[in-house]
């Protein structure tokens, strides 16, 4: 039985070849979201203060 969009009953020129894609993972581990994560450790702590502040006050100010 054949499947649909198999690439293996293609035949061979449509087979995808995926030479060099551990060198392309790499360099978007590396690249993109290595430097995301420096951000979120860098920014977070900060980010999550300014949103206990800001909670506090909206909470806080009908008391006051």
């Amino acid at each position: 039985m054949q499947e649909r969009g198999s690439l293996r009953s293609c035949g061979r020129r449509a087979r995808w070849v995926r030479r060099g894609a551990a060198s392309l993972d790499y360099v978007l581990v590396m690249g993109v979201v290595l430097p995301l994560v420096a951000i979120v450790y860098w920014a977070g702590p900060r980010m999550m203060n300014l949103v206990y502040e800001m909670t506090s006050v909206l909470m806080g100010w009908p008391f006051q």
